[in-house]
Order: structure tokens, then sequence, then C-alpha cells
């Protein structure tokens, strides 16, 4: 028995002493191109109620319960959001607009993990009814969960749910040409 305890303390001091060495911070990104001017894009992305239509996380609970706290559209808007295991609880936050170019969201998730990350869109208009879209995500896991950063390949595991996201988006744009 006193074996067992050993190890299973051995494991644990282990796993402790590789997430103090083990990086923290994450960053995704993924672009499209939309044929729609900067303008339109940049009009329909700052609009949070938007997002439940292009976003994959949000597709994953279609009965997730959600309050808003200020202007939608505006900074400072406050999206929280309560959904099943597949989405989780917390909260989105528009904190900045740089206009036709850039949306700067602060996501917080409090449940299944907590974690803060900085989740801004930027456009670039590329022609006269072009725009590129690059979502970016930058996210920092806190000691010691960062240990999982070892094993999870974050690219692969958000990055296909934001290009999913992305490729949602370019169809409910470019409907309206």
């Amino acid at each position: 028995m006193i074996v067992v305890v050993y190890i299973i303390f051995g494991l644990v001091l282990l796993v402790l002493i590789l997430a103090a060495f083990t990086k923290r911070n994450y960053t995704i990104t993924r672009e499209i191109m939309i044929k729609q001017p900067d303008s339109v894009v940049f009009d329909y992305l700052r609009v949070f109620k938007n997002h439940k239509a292009f976003n994959a996380w949000f597709m994953k609970d279609p009965n997730m319960k959600e309050t808003t706290k200020n202007i939608d559209g505006e900074p400072g808007f406050i999206l929280r959001f309560e959904g099943n295991k597949n989405l989780g609880t917390g909260e989105e936050e528009l904190i900045g607009l740089v206009p036709n170019k850039e949306i700067d969201i602060e996501l917080r998730f409090l449940k299944p993990v907590k974690s803060t990350s900085r989740t801004p869109f930027t456009l670039e208009r590329t022609g006269n009814k072009e725009t590129k879209v690059r979502w970016t995500m930058n996210g920092k896991m806190s000691y010691p969960m960062n240990f999982a950063l070892l094993f999870l390949e974050m690219d692969k595991f958000l990055g296909n749910d934001v290009q999913k996201s992305l490729d949602n988006l370019k169809i409910t744009l470019e409907k309206e040409i």
C-alpha cells in the first residue's frame, strides 16, 4: 500500500515539475477571404448577436443560456453564456474597435477550465469588395494546467473550430451578394 502512495506522489510531483518548465501561452490564427467590403464585414462582426450564426462553439449548444450587459456592438458589451459540456460557461467582452480594421474581444471561460484569451478579428481590404478576415486566439493556461500543452496540440484542438467558424462566416456574409 505504501508503495502505491509513493508512486502516486512521484507521478504528481513529476507532473508539477514538468508543468513548471512547460510553455503557458498559445496562439492560433486562421484567415479567410470574404467577397464583401470591409465595412460590411466589420459591421457584422462587431455585433455579438450575429456570432451565433457562424461561431462553431455557440452552435454546439443551440439551447445555451445567455445574458448581456451594455450595448451590443459597442466597447464594453459583455455576452455571458452557459452551455452544455461542449460549450462550457464564460463570457466574451468587446474590448475595442478600430473601424473596418479590428474587433478586439476578450474571452473568459469559467468552466470547464478557467482561462482568459484575446480573440481579435482583424480585417484587411484586398479589393473593392473583398476582405481578408483573420481570427487569432491568444491564450494562456495557468500552472499546472499548462501541463496539458505537452500533449494537446492547441492549433488542431481549437484551430479546426476557428476555421469552421470562418467558413460559416463566409457563407453567411456572401449569401447577401
